[in-house]
């Protein structure tokens, strides 16, 4: 009789840790799928500049939150990455977004010929506009 209680003991215990086990399961699932990622906005950036300054103006797709971009510049001295404020912003509207027809206008402080610039997105990190710029003296 005793052999009888001591089987139903173990067969207790298999099924209970099996209960837990798909318990901690379903939980890790549930919570992992609620998990949301922002999707990336999406805009048209034309990227230009000088021997001293950079243009990015926007020309088309969603407006961008100007807290919410870098602009990182690659050149022969170096990587350079800076925020966006509204004091960098012409025609601004006063929203603090950059929108159509807004551009962003700031000194890149590169010299050389050309650079990379890439705008990031900082909450998705997510690259929104990249190109070259071919630094020319303004006449």
């Amino acid at each position: 009789m005793s052999r009888a209680r001591a089987q139903s003991e173990v067969v207790g215990v298999v099924i209970l840790t099996g209960v837990v086990v798909t318990m901690v399961g379903l939980v890790s699932v549930v919570a992992l799928s609620n998990v949301v990622d922002e999707p990336a906005p999406v805009a048209d950036l034309r990227i230009e500049g000088n021997d001293t300054h950079l243009q990015v103006t926007h020309v088309g797709g969603d407006g961008l939150a100007v807290s919410d971009l870098d602009v990182v510049v690659r050149g022969p001295d170096g990587t350079t990455r800076f925020g966006v404020d509204a004091a960098n912003l012409t025609n601004d509207d006063g929203d603090a977004r950059l929108a159509f027809g807004e551009a962003l206008v700031r000194e890149h402080g590169m010299s050389g010929d050309e650079a990379r610039v890439l705008v990031v997105h900082r909450p998705t990190n997510e690259i929104v506009a990249e190109g070259t710029v071919v630094f020319v003296a303004d006449e």
